[in-house]
């Protein structure tokens, strides 16, 4: 509807150009811009009609007049209706261009000029029929030796499924201009429509010959072996093309589209980069080989081109969210937060940039500004419950380095204490998640009582699954209640008498405690047949060793447990300790510092670094002892 609107609005327009602002005129437009969001099609579309007329009628009596005042007054009436006429065709307004040309050319009938300009716009308005009219007779007109109609009326005919008439017509252009390149080509591809594909092919060939140093008609030739699935014999003149004109980027992006087809990626790229050491700034070129290149996440590769094509297309915002993606990938986060905060000017609510932000401020411990982005994404996105827990684990992290300098809880204790609590009222499917996060943060400031009253609160919870029971049994192994631990674990089995796990954290509890070493290695027997490759359970089995003096097959099993789980604090400071009962204090030392690079809990770091001092001066750690 709008756009009817519009196309009446600029009738009335050039009513009232032409009419001088003649009263009568300016009705017609007061008349269709009023009320008119309550207007129906039907009714928009007869008001079109009536302006059509009446500007006709207008044009048609200034025609006259025109006429009957001389040669001056035609000249000057034709010109100012072809400058209207062109503004119409600059502004894409064709219909209202034809209806002005339909008057211009009655005024100067023998303007060929005119009449082409006329024609080129009623194909715009698929008026095809027509334009064939006028431009036949143009053809005709110049003896057949006027390429340039020539050429358009050629398509006109294809385009009305006359392939016989456009066909006789690029010949005709052939035999005026042998070297037309747009004929020859255009001659080729109707042969190739028509499923003649051997005279198709000659005729190219025959062109290339005539016109050298041109790669278009190679081009073509191997667009028609795609076409008949012979992507070999494309391959061979997507090449020739290429070499006859190096610059002719078609051809490139067609032999690496192919290469693709094939799935030779890695060759597709090779093309795309041979041709940008030529051709660097080739934005057809760039396009391709940053989508294929971020699509085969070679982030690191594909920067430079991602840059280089980001300065040719400053206002691309998807470009740019790639290459902000690919610097966060590539750790320049300097370059990620520049290009996410100049996409934010664009798009200032857009929640997917806003979290990047949150995210990239976060990898680098700027928590507070995290925080800030973060809390600007709105309620309705889908990313909303994730960046509110994203924020509860910083404001816990700020709590818990604020309560390691203090020796007591401050302002950010409040602040995450009273987020948690926001969160779980508000986000109720949540409520298990951040009573983790709540239960991690007294766990690492060594309040284990509300660490468990966290988790208990939550323990009848739909979302309460076993990883949550292995965490709170572990937090009362920590307040020293072995009973409710195990209770909890034997609750387990008693669904799930399979349950590796469950046996291995019974086990452990034994041999951490020096109690019932004979049943300890049962249950831990049981979990490693139940899951022999898991890491943690291997620990279980070579710290039981390590308890009952068998070092050598304690370090096998150790050994064995850190392939599986490198990052486990608790893996590399039994190795190290293991080592260190074998006087061996270098690799003991090298453990803990990779112990340290994975630590958490502040408690534990400080441990590790006592641990650490106390093995460089090559003397047994007390917590090892």
């Amino acid at each position: 509807m709008k756009k009817n609107v519009l196309n009446l609005f600029k009738l009335s327009f050039v009513a009232l150009l032409l009419v001088g602002c003649a009263s009568s005129n300016k009705n017609v437009s007061q008349n269709s811009s009023s009320g008119q969001e309550h207007l129906t099609n039907e009714q928009i579309k007869k008001l079109n009609e009536q302006t059509m007329q009446k500007v006709s009628s207008r044009l048609k009596e200034l025609s006259i007049a025109a006429k009957a005042s001389g040669p001056d007054k035609v000249r000057y009436l034709a010109s100012d209706l072809y400058l209207k006429a062109s503004a119409a065709q600059m502004e894409g307004d064709y219909q209202t261009a034809n209806l002005i040309y339909t008057h211009l050319v009655e005024l100067v009938p023998e303007d060929t000029f005119v009449k082409k300009k006329y024609a080129v716009s009623l194909i715009r308005t698929g008026d095809l029929d027509k334009s064939e009219e006028i431009l036949s007779s143009l053809f005709n007109k110049s003896k057949k030796k006027d390429t340039q109609v020539g050429l358009i009326l050629a398509g006109v005919y294809s385009s009305l499924g006359k392939s016989d008439k456009s066909k006789v017509v690029y010949k005709r252009i052939l035999k005026v201009d042998p070297k037309n390149e747009d004929a020859c080509v255009f001659l080729g591809k109707t042969y190739a429509m028509e499923n003649k594909f051997s005279t198709a092919l000659s005729t190219l060939k025959g062109c290339e010959k005539r016109i050298q140093k041109k790669g278009i008609f190679s081009y073509y030739i191997g667009k028609m072996y795609v076409d008949k699935g012979k992507l070999k014999d494309s391959i061979k003149y997507f090449k020739r093309a290429a070499k006859l004109e190096p610059e002719f980027s078609q051809a490139t992006m067609a032999l690496g589209l192919v290469y693709e087809e094939q799935s030779k990626n890695k060759k597709a790229i090779q093309t795309y980069k041979k041709y940008l050491k030529k051709f660097p700034n080739d934005t057809l070129i760039l396009t391709r080989i940053v989508q294929l290149m971020f699509a085969g996440e070679k982030f690191q590769e594909v920067i430079p081109y991602a840059e280089r094509l980001s300065d040719y297309e400053p206002d691309n915002l998807n470009l740019k969210v790639k290459l902000g993606i690919l610097y966060t990938d590539a750790k320049q986060y300097k370059k990620a937060i520049s290009t996410f905060k100049d996409i934010l000017v664009h798009v200032p609510k857009n929640d997917k940039i806003l979290y990047y932000l949150g995210a990239i401020y976060q990898e680098v411990e700027e928590f507070e500004t995290a925080i800030e982005y973060f809390t600007l994404i709105n309620v309705d996105s889908g990313l909303y419950h994730d960046s509110s827990v994203q924020v509860a684990q910083m404001l816990s992290t700020l709590a818990q380095g604020e309560y390691f300098i203090k020796k007591e809880a401050g302002n950010y204790h409040k602040k995450f204490v009273s987020f948690i609590e926001d969160k779980i009222d508000e986000l109720g499917k949540l409520k298990v998640e951040f009573s983790v996060i709540k239960a991690g943060y007294y766990e690492n400031i060594e309040n284990f009582d509300k660490s468990v009253d966290s988790l208990e609160i939550v323990s009848s919870e739909e979302g309460f699954g076993d990883n949550h029971k292995y965490y709170l049994a572990s937090l009362y192994e920590k307040l020293g209640d072995f009973d409710k631990s195990a209770g909890i674990m034997w609750e387990i089995l008693d669904k799930d008498p399979k349950n590796a796990h469950a046996w291995n954290f019974l086990g452990y509890s034994l041999v951490e405690r020096g109690k019932d070493f004979d049943k300890a290695f049962e249950y831990i027997s049981k979990a490693v047949k139940l899951s022999p490759k898991d890491g943690y359970i291997r620990d279980s089995l070579g710290w039981y060793y390590f308890k009952v003096g068998e070092v050598d097959k304690a370090l096998v099993e150790l050994k064995n447990a850190v392939e599986k789980a490198p990052d486990d604090v608790s893996i590399q400071k039994h190795l190290a300790i293991v080592y260190t009962h074998k006087k061996d204090f270098k690799k003991a030392k090298n453990f803990i510092v990779e112990a340290l690079k994975h630590v958490r809990q502040e408690s534990e770091r400080q441990e590790l670094y006592d641990a650490l001092k106390q093995l460089e001066a090559k003397r047994v750690p007390a917590s090892f002892k």
